[in-house]
């Protein structure tokens, strides 16, 4: 028996996790929410899910848009503040949060769940080939091991792979591995193409060579270190040790570092941000 997954939110993240995904197709009743319908019946058509739109109702007293969670399946895909535009009754079963800079205890001021999950894919979800961090709190630690197995785990490894951190501070720090990392490694494939039409390949030239050596080194490197990849290559005296050479005296190696370590504290100041608001402002449809 299908259970059901309330998708709140319909982004780039929420688009790449749901895309071709057939175990959500397979185990769950799809269903979106959001603060604009309209966009939500866009999202489903563009995304092509077999999915429908959460008829939410307004309440007189707020304004908000309510969604009625209880036993159900909730995957928070929208921004922090945007949490503030609807009331959530009942008790889930699970959340999943992919929300940048909100904390399990901030996600608990606004809804009840069994157990609740935040994760950190990228976007090669789209791909089916994200890597995700995930830090997980159950409510009732007697069900916790099969939750894990039989819930947690195929629900994230069902867009990637899962990688299980024991501290939820850690959920941040994987922006320096997996979440930022992908602009960071386009900007040096951007730059291997530039190379090739320095030296004198054509930019479709260029461009096959650089995406075919991604895809190398990305199997290379499923089993082999990246210091097993980097001597292989580097002959004695050689072409690659020379090159390997300037990029350590421009600081290559230290500036990637640092650029990680400002995404990470962008999104380290933001849980500090949002757990001393009461109160986010979300932005009108």
């Amino acid at each position: 028996m299908k259970k059901t997954l309330i998708v709140v939110g319909y982004g780039n993240m929420a688009k790449a996790i749901l895309t071709n995904n057939s175990f959500v197709g397979e185990y769950y009743h799809l269903i979106i929410a959001g603060r604009c319908a309209h966009k939500a019946y866009d999202f489903i058509t563009q995304c092509a899910l077999d999915a429908c739109v959460y008829e939410a109702r307004v309440e007189s007293s707020s304004g908000k848009n309510v969604i009625d969670i209880e036993g159900k399946d909730i995957l928070l895909c929208t921004k922090p503040a945007g949490l503030e535009s609807f009331v959530f009754q009942g008790k889930a079963n699970g959340i999943y949060s992919v929300l940048a800079g909100a904390s399990i205890a901030m996600i608990q001021k606004h809804l009840s769940a069994s157990f609740m999950v935040r994760l950190m894919p990228n976007i090669a979800a789209n791909s089916k080939l994200s890597a995700t961090a995930f830090y997980y709190h159950i409510s009732d630690t007697k069900d916790s091991a099969q939750i894990l197995y039989n819930e947690i785990r195929p629900f994230i490894e069902s867009f990637g792979t899962a990688v299980q951190v024991d501290n939820e501070a850690l959920i941040e720090s994987s922006i320096a591995t997996s979440g930022s990392c992908i602009a960071f490694l386009a900007l040096i494939a951007e730059s291997l193409i530039d190379a090739g039409i320095l030296e004198g390949l054509n930019e479709q030239q260029s461009i096959a060579l650089v995406k075919q050596t991604f895809v190398g080194f990305a199997a290379e490197l499923a089993h082999k270190s990246p210091s097993e990849l980097k001597y292989a290559i580097s002959s004695p005296g050689g072409t690659t040790i020379r090159g390997l050479a300037v990029l350590e005296e421009s600081g290559v190696r230290g500036t990637l570092i640092k650029a990680a370590h400002t995404a990470t504290e962008h999104a380290r100041k933001a849980i500090q941000k949002y757990s001393t608001q009461d109160n986010l402002v979300p932005k009108k449809c």
